[in-house]
């Protein structure tokens, strides 16, 4: 079966990757990713995954990565390379329109999330190769960079507006909160994290630690405890979404597996659909879709 006949909103993605050290732009060649939405329906355990009836509104040669849906789902943000440079765009599902959010000139952005209603959090990468934790305001694309001093910042996941978990690269990558109205270093707190941040619900948020070859999830809340979830990654995979309070969504080669603490099932095999090397994945609990990132 062509993989266009089934596939309705092909989002071709550049995956924005701090797995190689440092922001994308340290890669010698950035792999061409792509993103596919795909709806769901009961996410969790039992989630099904109606493949069939994808969507396809265009496609791009190149890496788009790094989905995440507005709060409304009405957006699909993601980051996208353009000539050298990333910038972030939006696809609007009922318009079926493709913007550029950001169109700057000498700063490359990564990892699109939402911060409130106006206002996005990205990496920015600028001319000198730093990375900072910046807002970029909707309306006219300006942008603030958050406590300098942390830096090279990767990743990031907001545990509450003040508060944000985030990757920061070095010999050893670690997690560190960064407070919005301080100055100055942060503490490491966790070494040997993966890229993978989520907010799981307010003051909590979700990460990584290789033990072993594996990926494990712990928990972070704003003070800074840390608590083990149990749930271990297959080998290989380091990126997930929860699908509910107990289980994550991954991807392994063509295959979704439903993972927790007690239970490992395939949700789907996209085999048919030429998806393979899932990655990076979003959930839209709104309108249930599934974005993920592919090969």
């Amino acid at each position: 079966m062509n993989f266009s006949s089934w596939l309705a909103i092909v989002l071709s993605a550049q995956l924005v990757c701090v797995s190689d050290l440092r922001a994308e732009d340290e890669t010698p060649a950035i792999p061409s990713t792509d993103i596919v939405v795909i709806p769901v329906s009961s996410p969790g355990a039992s989630m099904k995954v109606d493949a069939g009836n994808a969507l396809n509104a265009f496609n791009h040669i190149g890496y788009d990565n790094q989905p995440h849906f507005s709060a409304d789902g009405e957006l699909l943000y993601f980051t996208r390379m353009m000539d050298e440079q990333t910038d972030i765009f939006a696809y609007h599902f009922a318009e079926k329109k493709l913007t550029n959010v950001t169109q700057s000139d000498d700063v490359s952005e990564y990892s699109p999330t939402v911060y409130d209603d106006s206002r996005l959090s990205v990496i920015g990468v600028n001319s000198e190769g730093q990375q900072h934790l910046r807002l970029i305001t909707l309306d006219d694309a300006t942008q603030q960079v958050l406590n300098p001093a942390i830096e090279p910042v990767g990743y990031h996941a907001w545990l509450n507006s003040d508060l944000a978990a985030t990757f920061v690269l070095g010999e050893v990558m670690t997690l560190q909160l960064l407070d919005v109205n301080a100055e100055g270093k942060a503490e490491p707190l966790v070494e040997n994290i993966g890229r993978c941040l989520q907010r799981v619900t307010e003051n909590k948020v979700s990460f990584t630690q290789l033990i072993d070859g594996q990926n494990h999830i712990f928990l972070i809340d704003q003070s800074g405890d840390v608590k083990a979830t149990d749930i271990v990654l297959p080998e290989g995979v380091q990126d997930y979404v929860w699908l509910d309070s107990n289980g994550v969504a991954v991807g392994k080669g063509s295959q979704l597996w439903y993972i927790s603490n007690t239970e490992k099932k395939i949700l789907a095999d996209l085999k048919e659909l030429e998806i393979n090397n899932i990655s990076r994945l979003a959930l839209d609990t709104i309108n249930q879709r599934l974005a993920l990132v592919y090969k």
